[in-house]
Order: structure tokens, then sequence, then C-alpha cells
């Protein structure tokens, strides 16, 4: 059974979902992942702790193919207020000239900040970023993590 929560944070609210004790999905405004509401203080506890600068290894149930999910494991040990871009990220998953699958895979990261995809930019930029704001929440997320 999948427990969803609306959590406020510092950046906005967020919509978190947990199954079997795994985190599966955070997302920031929109409409929620089904599962039953129930407060989550677990979450509550890792996303204070996340937005006062503090990262936790946040037990994630993450799909996809092989490649994403190395992506992602790249992605997560991107440092706080650091960035890399989309080819820097597709070198060090093992798949130089990648770029474009990385871009692909930080469009569907279902677990925003514990999967900071937000640290992932374009060579030429910002890139893009998914969700209601855009490329506003990346920057306010970049600028939160920012000394």
């Amino acid at each position: 059974m999948t427990a969803v929560d609306r959590i406020e944070t510092p950046a906005g609210p967020v919509w978190a979902a947990v199954r079997g004790g795994r985190l599966v999905w955070v997302h920031f405004g929109g409409r929620p992942l089904e599962g039953r509401r129930e407060r989550l203080p677990q979450v509550r506890r890792w996303l204070k702790a996340w937005f006062e600068g503090v990262e936790e290894r946040v037990p994630l149930e993450v799909e996809g193919t092989p490649f994403t999910r190395k992506i992602y494991e790249v992605v997560r040990r991107i440092p706080r207020g650091r960035v890399k871009t989309y080819g820097e990220v597709a070198d060090a998953a093992g798949r130089p000239g990648a770029a474009r699958a990385v871009g692909a895979a930080m469009a569907k990261c279902p677990i925003s900040l514990f999967i900071p995809c937000h640290r992932v930019v374009a060579a030429n930029g910002l890139g893009g970023f998914g969700g209601e704001e855009g490329l506003t929440l990346k920057k306010r997320l970049l600028a939160l993590e920012t000394p």
C-alpha cells in the first residue's frame, strides 16, 4: 500500500509517497500519487533535514532501466551547492555522449530533492526542469543550496 502526504517546505508544497518504508515519489505542487492519505512523520523529518542542509541517505524505491538507475545514483552523489552537466552525468554513468538520455531520465525523475535533478544543468545554461514552476523552482532550489 502506498501512503501519501502533502508537506509544506521552504520551496513550496510537495507531495510525497512511501511504500514499504521506502520513498517512491516527491513532487512539487500538482496532484498526489494514488494512495492512502496520511501524515508521514519520517518523510517530514527527511524533508526538514534536507532544507536545513543535512542530506541523509533516504531509502528510495526507484524503477527504471539499469542505465536510468545508474544515472540516478550518479545524480545522488552531486554535492549540495554544486552542479553537473547532462554530459558529465552521462560520462560518470558510463555512457559518454548520452546527455539526451540523462535529460530524459531527469524529466522522469520521480523523487526530486533526494535524487537532486535540479543539480543537473545544460552545458550552456540551466536546462529544463519539470513541475508547475519549472525553471523558477530549479533556480530557487539551487539558491537555497548556495551558502
